[in-house]
């Protein structure tokens, strides 16, 4: 199978996959603030996805990382959040400031939207499944973070704990974070070595802001 191919399917494959066991879990789920919060981001972004990384088939990247390993990494990665749909189902166990977490979940899965959509509308054709080498994107929420979807995928992992406390939800979210990480530096060694350019942009911009968070990267 050439390089494309193996694009065209991890693109078309995962969204398409996502977006269906999404709703699909949505439809047997309670209709309670915090479960169409968590499913109503969860299927506006498969929406989008899935409409730009059509868009991407159709250009020719520079470089593409077909290797078992990039290629586990985003489609793991990818399924992330499907793995977290199927753990919403399970109990949440009752403790003393259950309550207080998973009101303050709740805020915290409302900060990602403004800054996903925007990230979506500046990476636009340039969103892929696999690691891929398109262009470097720098402008509008990009001179901020080199990275602001993976940090976003972050944070809900992270709010999804606090919103669901159930040990299911735990692991795959803490799972979900650590492969996010893992496919973000394959991505970064993939861009630095196609794009001499990039290695300017990676030197003044941090992850967020100015936070590089060298401890987690190893940079």
């Amino acid at each position: 199978m050439s390089a494309n191919h193996i694009r065209y399917t991890a693109n078309a494959v995962i969204t398409v996959f996502c977006l269906l066991v999404v709703l699909a879990r949505l439809a047997s789920l309670p209709a309670s603030g915090r479960h169409l919060l968590w499913g109503g981001v969860a299927v506006v972004v498969s929406l989008l996805d899935i409409y730009f990384l059509v868009k991407s088939s159709f250009n020719r990247p520079k470089d593409i990382d077909t290797s078992p390993y990039g290629f586990l990494l985003g489609v793991v990665g990818s399924l992330g959040f499907v793995g977290s749909a199927v753990a919403i189902g399970y109990p949440v166990p009752d403790f003393p400031l259950a309550p207080s977490l998973r009101q303050a979940g709740g805020v915290v899965a409302l900060l990602p939207y403004p800054f996903i959509l925007w990230a979506l509308l500046c990476l636009k054709d340039c969103l892929t499944v696999l690691p891929e080498a398109h262009g470097v994107v720098a402008h509008g929420i990009y001179k901020y973070s080199r990275h602001p979807l993976y940090m976003c995928y972050i944070v809900w992992a992270a709010a999804n704990i606090m919103m669901f406390p159930s040990l299911p939800m735990i692991a795959v979210s803490v799972a979900h974070i650590a492969i996010l990480v893992l496919r973000l530096k394959r991505e970064e060694k993939l861009l630095l070595a196609t794009f001499p350019e990039y290695r300017d942009y990676h030197r003044r911009t941090g992850l967020v802001g100015s936070l590089r968070f060298r401890l987690l990267l190893g940079e």
